[in-house]
Order: C-alpha cells, then sequence, then structure tokens
C-alpha cells in the first residue's frame, strides 16, 4: 500500500480582515524531502505553516498531514508533527531540560527513551552545560537552539520550521541543518521557510509563494536556470577579456575594475570559462540570481500564473 503524502494542500484559501492571504493553493510533497518555501514578506508563508499546524483554518479547500484531514482530525495531525515558529514556545520559568522533557511527554515519549533523545539533543546543540538553566537566564541563540531542539524531540514524521534559523551563527545553523538531514534520511518530511539563499539551494525542492499563491515550484537549479547571474573578472589586460568574450556570444560589460559577464548558472560556467580564458585573471566574483530576480522571471514568463516545472525533485 502506497504511503499517503506527508503533506497535500487542495484548493487552499485563506483570509484575514476581509484580506486574501492565501489563493487557491495547490501543493503535495510525497515522501520523505526538505521543501524550502521562499517568498517577500507578506506572501503567505507564515500563514501557510500555521494551517499546516492546524493553528488556523482555511477559508475553502483541504489539507491532510501525513494523509490524517487537518480539519477534522487536529489532535491527530499536532501529534504526528513538529514545529518551530519565530515566536518562542518554550516556557521561562522551566530549565532548558525540564522544557524538552515537557514537550517529550506530550509527545508519548517515557523512560529512559525520554532521558536518552533530550540528552542527545542538549549535546547536539551544545546546550548541555545549561541542562539545569532557567530559560529565562539564556541567551538570545542559546533559546533559539532549545526551540530547534524541542521541536525535534520525537523525530516528527512531518516538521515545519518558520525561518528555523533566525538569529543563529554559522556554527549552529550547521548543526541545525544536519539534524534534518538526518531526519529526511529516515523518512521525514520538512517544510521550512526562509530567507536564506543557501538553505533554500540546499533543499530538495523550493516553493516560491508570491502574493498568496505559488508562482514556481521545483529544484532550486531548475528555478534559476534562466536567472542570469554574473561573474565579474579582474584581468590586467581588460579589453583583451572583452573583445574574446564578446566572440564567445557573451555580453560583457567592462568598468576599471574589470569585467562582468551575465550568465545563467555562473557557478556551472565558471570553471570551462576560466580554462579558456586568453589572459590572465587575477580575481574572480560571483553573484548568484537572489529571490528578486527569480519573483521577477517568473511573473514576466508566466504573467503571475502558478507554474510546476517538469524537473520537480521527489520530496
Amino acid at each position: 500500500m502506497t504511503n499517503p503524502p506527508g503533506i497535500d494542500l487542495r484548493n487552499v484559501s485563506y483570509s484575514r480582515g476581509g484580506r486574501a492571504i492565501l489563493n487557491d493553493i495547490n501543493m503535495t510533497v510525497t515522501g520523505a524531502g526538505l521543501v524550502a518555501i521562499v517568498g517577500f514578506n507578506g506572501a503567505g508563508k507564515t500563514t501557510l505553516l500555521s494551517l499546516l499546524a492546524t493553528l488556523a483554518a482555511p477559508r475553502s479547500g483541504h489539507i491532510f498531514v501525513d494523509g490524517i484531514d487537518a480539519m477534522a482530525k487536529p489532535e491527530q495531525v499536532r501529534s504526528r508533527i513538529g514545529v518551530v515558529f519565530q515566536e518562542s514556545a518554550l516556557e521561562p520559568r522551566l530549565s532548558a531540560y525540564d522544557n524538552l522533557s515537557f514537550i517529550a511527554r506530550c509527545q508519548g515519549l517515557r523512560g529512559r527513551a525520554v532521558r536518552q533523545r533530550i540528552n542527545e539533543l542538549l549535546t547536539a546543540f551544545g546546550l548541555e552545560a545549561l541542562a539545569a538553566e532557567p530559560v529565562r537566564r539564556l541567551s538570545g541563540g542559546q533559546r533559539r537552539r532549545l526551540e530547534l531542539a524541542r521541536a525535534l524531540i520525537a523525530r516528527p514524521r512531518v516538521l515545519l520550521l518558520d525561518e528555523p534559523t533566525l538569529g543563529l551563527d554559522v556554527a549552529a545553523r550547521h548543526v541545525f541543518w544536519a539534524e534534518i538531514r538526518t531526519l529526511v534520511g529516515a523518512g521525514h518530511t520538512v517544510l521550512c521557510s526562509t530567507h536564506h539563499a543557501d538553505e533554500a539551494s540546499n533543499a530538495d525542492r523550493v516553493v516560491v509563494l508570491h502574493r498568496g499563491g505559488v508562482l514556481a515550484d521545483g529544484p532550486w537549479r531548475a528555478l534559476c536556470a534562466n536567472v542570469p547571474g554574473t561573474i565579474r573578472l579582474r584581468v590586467p589586460d581588460i579589453e583583451t577579456a572583452r573583445c574574446w568574450l564578446s566572440a564567445q556570444g557573451y555580453a560583457a560589460t567592462i568598468d576599471e575594475r574589470g569585467v562582468t559577464v551575465p550568465v545563467a548558472d555562473p557557478q556551472a560556467v565558471l570553471p570551462a570559462l576560466l580554462q579558456r580564458m586568453p589572459c590572465r585573471v587575477t580575481s574572480v566574483d560571483v553573484t548568484m540570481p537572489n529571490l528578486m530576480d527569480i519573483v521577477d522571471h517568473w511573473n514576466d514568463s508566466r504573467e503571475s500564473e502558478p507554474c510546476h516545472l517538469p524537473e520537480k525533485a521527489a520530496a
């Protein structure tokens, strides 16, 4: 028997105060995988995650999480998910350990399994020395790491993350995503909103929300395939470089600092370009497409209609 999709939204719309926030969203996430939700502020990312977490009900449409109707059986859905929102859910009077113990028992863990899982997470997030410390005495970064550990305590089948690494340093982000990849490898579905391009680009699939609708949906590389980035070359002989690049079909521009070449997928093009350049290159800067570039491209090419790329990764 085929397992149900981890997440299944069918024609979901949501309004607040008479204003449409989400418009006819259709999205299915089948099997294990990391799906990134990106979009400008106000695109509907947090609202979408709130609906999946059963914290709000849609105006119309149907939502299923791990095969369970989220509106008919919200309690069952909550037992299958872990959630990290931008606002903290920690109890500041309890210790770090007790916060984790409380949520573990709420999710059905008992005895040795509770202690083992709590110790694993405290160690993974560098909080083992702070286990007995009340949350109110922790720094902002330490609280955020504890929030992430709290969501992971029961290794949920579906994990919903709203800007989960907000305020974390590079090392803490690395630890967190290593844990997420372990969950994905074990068969879990992870849906994460993010503003970090590196986090989105490392996801199995990226969904771009814009004005309450799905503007684009597919692997990051496919979304960026026709959106130019730039390669900036610093060369002693600028004119030779410009002439050669023009002869190769590149629309190169020059200034006193070097030559700039707009190309789709700069990281893929760069190695061969450097091998063939007829003059010495002293430095290289690569600029990848950002969210605004991608939104502008898909708005122009699809005239704001939702699109689904044929090369979508299974997630």
